[in-house]
């Protein structure tokens, strides 16, 4: 099937999930006018009947807003979630996942469900409906004080502004080089965190099984973090204030684990996982790792940047077993956005003011994001090598640059076509002789 045929079903498909969409949201709107008078009417007759209203307000109830629910009583609800997302990429890698010059369609779906018990307890649980480890995020929080909260169970560590980024919320079709390379990600573990100073600092500290499932590969031969300590602290410090600065938040975060001995499984690689770095070096000893990140959203416009630095020891692995110097990676990135449409990015973009056949357009939003993925050793000199006991390991980096158009047609359908463009600065080491360029195009739904 050609790419405008898949273009132009793509098309026809969105239109009538559009026309069925705002049908859904004016039944929604017509049911929710119709519960008002129901509950105004209950409300005048609550002196006679008042054990009558006791039992409603103790019954089970569905509801859509804006997904599927389940609400019983105040301080109870189950949250239903459905995620698909529908890719067309087309891109010149010579070792990515498609050919040269070819095109692939992928798709991922993912169901879940989320909610709060009495008030205190909540929960979520995620699977994806087609990959090799389906469970997402597994956990439950309790939520007694909002200073202090205890998480536990799978879920993302506390790293990476990118990385706890929502993927229904992200500004780009695939992460950051910082986020998917050098960022944990998930795994099982513990959680304390909570707000405080008027909500103005965030916190969050754990302890975890393992370094994250972002920096092991499914090779049981590579080694990787052990038991991991993370944690990570934001600030708004004019969050109280009405100036456009208001939602600046800045943060600082660390992971400190050991690895065993053996070959590492810390990958170096680029946005469509074309390996760049001969990372067959041996280690042992500590991995450490430390973030820093800026978030800042005035008005229609968002500026986000992130810098992550790894180091992973590698004690008594020189051939007259000394010590060689830390393997050293270092990821950062800046992006913007700008909502053409005048939405406030603060207050997201996934509900548009005026959606898609419902007497709008949906939000339209630009983004730009520039980034840097650099691996070595932390020792420098004239002569490297790519050897597993070098001290002094040739490196290599990739930059990218990613330039995109977001579609938000209402509060369940996001568009978006994103193209990327990537430079090696050793490119010989994969055999091309030129930056590739990358052509996505992404359809979510979500519920």
């Amino acid at each position: 099937m050609s790419v405008r045929v898949r273009v132009l079903s793509a098309s026809v498909f969105l239109a009538l999930l559009g026309c069925s969409t705002a049908a859904l949201a004016q039944a929604t709107s017509d049911d929710s006018g119709e519960s008002s008078s129901n509950v105004s009417e209950s409300t005048s007759a609550v002196k006679q009947k008042p054990h009558k209203e006791k039992e409603k307000k103790d019954a089970w109830e569905f509801r859509w807003s804006p997904r599927p629910s389940i609400r019983f009583g105040k301080d109870s609800r189950i949250d239903f979630r459905l995620r698909y997302k529908w890719d067309h990429l087309t891109t010149e890698a010579a070792e990515s996942t498609t050919d040269v010059g070819e095109s692939q369609d992928l798709a991922w779906r993912r169901i879940g469900i989320e909610g709060r018990l009495a008030g205190r307890v909540t929960f979520q649980i995620e699977r994806e409906l087609s990959a090799v480890e389906p469970w997402r995020d597994v956990f439950v929080n309790y939520a007694g004080l909002d200073v202090v909260q205890v998480q536990a169970g799978k879920f993302k560590l506390p790293f990476g502004l990118d990385e706890n980024t929502s993927a229904t919320n992200l500004d780009f079709v695939y992460r950051s080089l910082a986020a998917t390379q050098l960022s944990p990600g998930r795994d099982r573990g513990v959680m304390v965190h909570g707000r405080g100073v008027g909500r103005m600092l965030r916190y969050e500290v754990g302890v975890f099984d393992h370094d994250g499932r972002n920096a092991r590969t499914r090779n049981a031969e590579r080694v990787f973090g052990g038991t991991t300590i993370a944690g990570r602290i934001t600030a708004q410090p004019f969050r109280s204030s009405k100036s456009p600065a208001a939602d600046l938040q800045l943060g600082v975060a660390f992971t400190a684990s050991d690895v065993p001995w053996g070959v590492q499984s810390l990958r170096g690689q680029t946005l469509l996982g074309e390996s760049f770095f001969a990372y067959d070096q041996f280690v042992h000893g500590m991995r450490r790792r430390t973030g820093f990140e800026l978030r800042w959203r005035p008005g229609p416009f968002s500026v986000k940047s992130e810098y992550i630095r790894v180091t992973t020891e590698r004690a008594g692995q020189s051939v007259e077993d000394t010590d060689l110097s830390p393997l050293v990676a270092g990821a950062w990135y800046l992006s913007g956005t700008w909502a053409l449409t005048g939405e406030r990015k603060a207050a997201g973009l996934d509900a548009p003011r005026r959606p898609f056949l419902q007497g709008g357009f949906g939000a339209i939003e630009l983004a730009m994001r520039i980034e840097k993925l650099t691996l070595g050793s932390a020792a420098a000199g004239e002569i490297a090598s790519d050897g597993p006991r070098a001290d002094v390991v040739s490196g290599n980096a990739d930059r990218a640059a990613t330039f995109g158009v977001n579609w938000y047609l209402n509060r369940w359908v996001k568009l978006q076509w994103n193209a990327i463009h990537e430079s090696i600065d050793d490119r010989a080491r994969i055999g091309s002789a030129r930056g590739p360029w990358t052509s996505v195009f992404r359809v979510q739904v979500g519920l």
